[in-house]
C-alpha cells in the first residue's frame, strides 16, 4: 500500500467528520488507509465515526487502550499503518483534493524522508482580527513559506508526511520532551533533526495543501499567549541553555513588551511570552507551568487592555 493517513481526534465530532470526508473524495489513484485514533472522545466522536463511515473498507476507526498524548498517539498511529508512507492530518484541518497526490510527488525524490505540506487559514463564523498576521501564523498551526518546494527546518504536526521505515527506525515521536506532567510542544522539531542525522531531508510541499478551521474560541489572546509560551519551553527542552538564545529572546522580550504597551497590539504580547517560555526555565530554573500561571494573572489583572 502506498499511503496511509492518520487523523487524530479529541471531541471534535463535527470537525473530524468533514477531516475524513475531505480524506475519501482524493483525486488519488492508487491504495490508501484512513486510520482514526479517537483518544477517548466524550461527546460520542467515536460513535459518529463508527456509525458515518462503517460502510467504507478504507477507514479504521481504532482507540487506544487509554488516553494518551499527541506524540504516543501518532506513534500509535504509524505501529498500525500499512503504508509506506504515513501522511497526519488535524481533527480540525479540512484537506484540498490534490492533497495526497502533491504530498506522495515529493517524496519522488529518495532524499526526501520527510515532507510537510502548506497549511492555509479558514475562518468559520468570524472574520479574521487585523492583529493576527504572518508573525504569529505557527502559533495557530498555519504555514506559509513560499510557493517552491524548499527544504525547511521543520512541518507542523497537522500535516506532515514520512517514510514509515524511517520514522520506525529513528524512534518515532519523542513523547516526553519536558518534565513529566509538563506538555511541551516540539515533536515536530525533534523528529526532523533525527531524519536529517539518518542523512534524509526535511522539505516544504505548499500544492500539498490542507484548511486549518480557526473560530472564535481558537483566537482568544489568552489561549494564543500560553500556547505561545509553551511552544518556546519546548524549544528549552530540546537544545537546552544557550546563551545566543538568551540574548535573542532577551530583545523578543523588551521590544515587544514595549510596542505592546505602546501599540496595544496583540500579536505583540504573544511574542513576548514566546520569548519568555524560553526565558523562565534557561534563566531562572523555575517550573515553567507555575510562572505561566503567574504571568498570566498578573497580565488580567493590570495591563490587560479592556
Amino acid at each position: 500500500m502506498d499511503m496511509s493517513v492518520i487523523v487524530l481526534t479529541f471531541n471534535r465530532k463535527d470537525d473530524v467528520l468533514d477531516c475524513v470526508e475531505s480524506v475519501i473524495h482524493q483525486d488519488f489513484e492508487d491504495d490508501y488507509e484512513i486510520i482514526v485514533i479517537d483518544n477517548w472522545s466524550e461527546d460520542g466522536t467515536f460513535e459518529e465515526l463508527k456509525s458515518k463511515f462503517s460502510d467504507f473498507s478504507s477507514v479504521k476507526i481504532v482507540r487506544p487502550s487509554k488516553r494518551i498524548g499527541i506524540a504516543a498517539a501518532r506513534n500509535y498511529g504509524l505501529q498500525l499503518a500499512n503504508g509506506r508512507l504515513v501522511a497526519f492530518i488535524d481533527d480540525d484541518c479540512i484537506a484540498t483534493r490534490s492533497w495526497l497526490n502533491e504530498t506522495k510527488s515529493a517524496f519522488k525524490d529518495e532524499s526526501v524522508g520527510c515532507v510537510g505540506g502548506r497549511i492555509s487559514l479558514l475562518t468559520v463564523g468570524i472574520e479574521k482580527p487585523s492583529w493576527i498576521g504572518k508573525d504569529i501564523y505557527g502559533i495557530l498551526g498555519i504555514t506559509s513559506w513560499g510557493e517552491k518546494n524548499k527544504d525547511i527546518y521543520f512541518p507542523i504536526g497537522g500535516n506532515l508526511a514520512i517514510r514509515k521505515d524511517l520514522a520506525l527506525k529513528i524512534g518515532g515521536f519523542k513523547e516526553q520532551l519536558g518534565p513529566r506532567g509538563v506538555k511541551v510542544f516540539g515533536e515536530e522539531i525533534s523528529i526532523s533533526n533525527r531524519v536529517r542525522g539518518s542523512g534524509y531531508r526535511v522539505v516544504y510541499a505548499p500544492r500539498a495543501e490542507v484548511l486549518h478551521k480557526i473560530w472564535k474560541e481558537r483566537i482568544d489572546l489568552e489561549d494564543l499567549i500560553k500556547r505561545a509560551y509553551m511552544i518556546s519551553v519546548g524549544d528549552y527542552y530540546l537544545y537546552g541553555r544557550s546563551l545566543s538564545k538568551i540574548v535573542i529572546n532577551m530583545g523578543i522580550l523588551l521590544a515587544s513588551l514595549y510596542g505592546y504597551l505602546v501599540f496595544w497590539r496583540s500579536n505583540l504580547l504573544c511574542h513576548f511570552f514566546y520569548a519568555a517560555g524560553y526565558l523562565v526555565p534557561a534563566l531562572f530554573r523555575k517550573e515553567p507551568l507555575k510562572m505561566l500561571e503567574n504571568m498570566t494573572k498578573i497580565w488580567r489583572t493590570t495591563i490587560r487592555r479592556k
